[in-house]
């Protein structure tokens, strides 16, 4: 066992329930925590409101911006830091609530918790990117407690906050795993020591809904008049105005909601989820209706909410411990799991720092190095070396990944991502300037092959998680891997292995559908027609219906629905004054984005005045029958007319593109003797 791997596994089985630990509740050192942050102090935190904004947005790939700016606020929370780890590594946190407040119990600790797990994700970020990876885990431990000890509270919005903490543990968790930081003995000892994530409902949902029956019953008996009762419904109603009920109508209401609690517990606890959401919608749609009372219609929580939250943490949790008990039991390698997302995000962001002189420079060492003087050429080489670890060895270490999601980064969907995608495409140019150029320097054609075949890879590492434009790029890259394989030709024949390097970095492309044009169509469809995770749990049949009518508008409609949400929501488009390596204007043109604009002014107008006339008709629910929601989910197309990008033009094209290479590589070979 390496150094590293002991220390790793160290710090997983100082998580363990067996650890002896100096303080058996977090709660003290919470607040001691808290107090030393200035969390719920009026002289405020020493991490305001723009940092935590920053935070939640932060993802890899990190800029050098976000890395001044991320060490800054790690140098300024460095003790503070060290106060959330040990708080968050105690099993047991009790506040020691005075229930008789009922509703009127204050809960200022979970906006405290909820600032701690963002700082806790970002210090994992921060060290994943620094490659600590032994820091990184052990903070990963603390950050995964942080959720169930809110869930301790048996209150309904301690255990929502549990559950928001655990995305931010299971996104950095999956991150670890994706940089191929866990091995087996590491994700072993994490499985072991983590059994409160791995229990039926790791955040207390349903004690927390029992909870919740106490809580109403303690606030009524607390309640000293009429007048008290209607301020506090008023409140609640959020309009200042409450039904008029007397103290002892809401008694004898809240007597009587008691089994309701009981029953929306017993749902909690159900295996089955439809069976508990249909119990829930039951209990909710009784709620509504006044079934219960006035005092039902005000105070019951949204229990079907609460229940979509606890079910979309546990798959989640589900999916990771599964990744882990996969590696703990060697079935795969942790250099299998390792996402080629990450390193292409790093050598995107390295190829965009360039400036866009030296970007200028580098397109011409590719495809026209004569027109260098010896000057530019110079700065040319040298900023090459200088980009070499983040910008070549970041290409070749996702060249060498089995696997690419883009999940990780967290992108907003639909979109275009065309600046991550041409930083992607711009470090693929760069490695194939620098690799044509020593193969013209040494004239020999065979030190070109690798980097061809890096580009290769990459155009099929983009089919891997299919998007329109992934695919639209990726074909792209395979265009520029057909340019410098015609230009080793020049210099020369390949040799025999270098040809078969190339065979199979070709190969690894899926033939059936060339750089993932039918799948995008299919993958955009479904991002197109909602909240993906959200409708699947609830509304698949909706879901299922709706990327249909998406499908059926064709590939050019689908790219074009893509770009409108990507463009509307503020995404930009490398356009053609941007500098040359990372633009897309050859595949996205200029005129296209002017239109999809113009198109989303119109109908930013068009939803603005049918706003002002309350017509609802570009909201359609989820809960409506099917082919109602299908006639008005056909009724709203935001571009139809619009022509956009010919995706089926593009899909033909790159069909006989990929063919072609094959082709080529066997031509670029030297001839076979015997």
């Amino acid at each position: 066992m390496t150094r590293v791997q002991r220390v790793l596994l160290a710090s997983a089985l100082a998580l363990a329930p067996s650890a002896a630990l100096a303080q058996d509740n977090a709660a003290p050192l919470w607040r001691a925590a808290f107090d030393a942050a200035g969390i719920n102090t009026p002289d405020g935190s020493i991490f305001g409101t723009d940092d935590m904004a920053w935070a939640d947005g932060v993802s890899f790939p990190l800029t050098d911006g976000d890395r001044a700016r991320m060490a800054d606020l790690m140098d300024r929370t460095a003790a503070v830091r060290q106060q959330f780890e040990a708080a968050a590594r105690v099993r047991k946190c009790d506040w020691d609530f005075d229930r008789s407040k009922g509703f009127e119990l204050l809960l200022p600790h979970l906006s405290g918790m909820r600032s701690a797990g963002r700082l806790l994700r970002m210090q994992a970020m921060w060290e994943l990117d620094e490659g600590r990876t032994e820091a990184a885990i052990s903070t990963l431990g603390a950050l995964g407690n942080v959720g169930v000890q809110a869930g301790q509270d048996d209150i309904a919005i301690s255990s929502l906050v549990g559950a928001a903490v655990n995305g931010l543990f299971v996104d950095s968790a999956n991150m670890a795993i994706d940089q191929g930081a866990v091995d087996a003995k590491i994700a072993k000892s994490m499985i072991e020591a983590m059994p409160g994530l791995r229990s039926p409902d790791p955040f207390a949902f349903g004690q927390a809904v029992a909870g919740e029956g106490a809580m109403l019953k303690s606030w009524i008996g607390g309640v000293k008049d009429d007048a008290a009762l209607q301020k506090f419904l008023g409140e609640a109603a959020n309009t200042g105005v409450a039904p008029t009920i007397t103290l002892d109508q809401a008694k004898r209401e809240a007597a009587a909601m008691a089994p309701i609690y009981e029953r929306a517990a017993r749902a909690f606890a159900n295996p089955d989820p439809n069976a508990a959401r249909e119990e829930l919608r039951r209990i909710e749609r009784s709620a509504e209706g006044g079934r219960f009372g006035e005092l039902a219609k005000l105070l019951m929580p949204a229990f079907g909410t609460m229940y979509e939250s606890k079910l979309r943490a546990q798959q989640d949790l589900a999916v990771l411990f599964a990744k882990l008990q996969a590696i703990a039991e060697e079935k795969e390698k942790p250099a299998d799991l390792k996402n080629a997302a990450l390193p292409l995000a790093r050598a995107s962001a390295a190829v965009r720092s360039l400036p866009a002189d030296i970007q200028d420079g580098v397109e011409l060492l590719r495809v026209a190095p004569d027109a260098l003087d010896a000057s530019q050429r110079t700065r040319v080489l040298e900023a090459l070396d200088r980009s070499r670890p983040r910008l070549m060895a970041a290409l070749a270490e996702a060249a060498a990944c089995k696997r690419c999601d883009f999940a990780v980064l967290r992108l907003p969907e639909p979109g275009l991502d065309a600046t991550l995608l041409g930083g992607i495409r711009g470090a693929v140019r760069a490695t194939l300037a620098d690799a044509l150029r020593r193969a013209r320097d040494a004239r020999r054609a065979d030190d070109a092959a690798a980097a061809v075949a890096t580009a290769l890879r990459a155009g099929a590492l983009l089919a891997q998680d299919p998007s329109t434009m992934r695919a639209a790029v990726g074909h792209a890259i395979w265009r520029d891997a057909a340019a410098a394989l015609a230009d080793t030709a020049r210099i020369g024949p390949l040799g025999k292995d270098a040809v078969t390097q190339l065979e199979i970095a070709a190969a690894s492309m899926p033939g059936g559908d060339p750089f993932g044009f039918r799948k995008a169509v299919e993958a955009d469809a479904t991002r197109l027609a909602g909240q993906e995770r959200w409708a699947k749990s609830r509304f698949p049949e909706a879901l299922e219906m709706r990327a249909q009518v998406q499908k059926q508008r064709g590939a050019s409609a689908v790219f074009a629905a893509v770009a409108f949400e990507s463009l509307r929501r503020g995404d930009a488009v490398p356009g053609t004054d941007a500098a040359v390596l990372v633009r897309v204007s050859d595949i996205v043109p200029p005129d296209a984005v002017q239109r999809m604009e113009g198109a989303i002014a119109a109908w930013t107008a068009r939803e603005a005045q049918m706003k002002a006339a309350e017509v609802a008709d570009f909201a359609v629910p989820w809960d409506l029958p099917l082919e109602e929601q299908r006639a008005r989910v056909r009724k709203i197309d935001p571009v139809r007319g619009v022509q956009f990008v010919d995706a089926g033009q593009m899909a033909s094209t790159a069909a006989a593109d990929y063919a072609a290479a094959f082709d080529a590589i066997k031509a670029a070979g030297k001839p076979v003797t015997e």
